[in-house]
């Protein structure tokens, strides 16, 4: 029995498996709003209700793609026998190289994925979640391994840095999904280079300090405004009390 379960479980994994590259083949060549449903689970050799058993939407079986390229990315990093010898800035690196490597024979998939995202910036944010939580927790992991082996100081308002080197990721695919250099060498510059700039804001846990800043000037600024708002609000209200209730000083003589 536990054979015969595991087997089914094994198959099920396929079949999502060839339900995905089949939806990259059709959205690639038809794009996200022409390809439909039925020609995906044709393509994948499943019916055509089938489908709808492991992704109840056409939105959901473009973004379920995302999520197994995040876990292929995760699978790829563990596959590098030295990689805990990489410094943090090179393992960050290497992170967005292998999103790249990953997404290319899907590049134009991923072209519909941004503008379908674009065009739905909420439902594409509740739909990447699974991606997303993936991708942080690799780098959440690179970070706390870098903190204990004292390679970067521990960073203030950490939980914002895997969020922001989420965002940072995403506007590297972006930009390479528009380089027509050869090799992507434009992008590879880009990458090399910002990657620099993040690793001396590692380093000099320039993030907190920024975040500090802005506190402080919250706090010593816009707080203060805001008392003097609440202030003359105050003295709004108490005006118009005393014209609403006719005292002496609003009566004429």
């Amino acid at each position: 029995m536990v054979a015969v379960m595991k087997i089914n479980e094994q198959e099920k994994e396929r079949t999502r498996e060839r339900i995905l590259e089949a939806a990259v083949d059709v959205v690639s060549a038809k794009g996200f709003r022409t390809a439909s449903m039925r020609e995906i689970a044709q393509r994948a050799g499943v019916g055509d209700a089938t489908i709808y058993n492991y992704f109840p939407s056409k939105e959901k079986l473009v973004y379920g793609y995302c999520e197994q390229v995040q876990r292929r990315v995760m699978a790829g990093l563990q596959g590098i026998a030295d990689f805990h010898e990489y410094s943090l800035v090179e393992q960050l690196q290497q992170l967005v190289d292998l999103e790249m490597q990953t997404w290319l024979p899907a590049r134009e998939f991923l072209r519909e994925v941004f503008e379908l995202s674009f065009q739905a910036p909420g439902a594409a944010h509740e739909l990447l979640a699974v991606s997303r939580q993936l991708n942080q927790r690799m780098v959440v992991d690179l970070l706390d391994a870098a903190i204990e082996a004292g390679e970067i100081p521990a960073q203030p308002y950490s939980e914002l840095l895997p969020r922001l080197f989420w965002d940072f990721q995403t506007g590297i695919l972006a930009y390479w999904l528009k380089d027509d250099s050869e090799g992507f060498a434009n992008t590879t510059q880009l990458l090399d280079r910002s990657m620099e700039i993040v690793g001396g804001i590692l380093h000099l846990g320039l993030i907190g300090k920024a975040f500090d800043l802005i506190s402080f000037l919250f706090r010593s600024h816009v707080l203060s405004h805001l008392e003097s708002f609440a202030s003359l609000r105050q003295a709004a209200i108490a005006t118009k009390r005393r014209f609403m209730a006719g005292s002496d000083e609003t009566r004429p003589a």
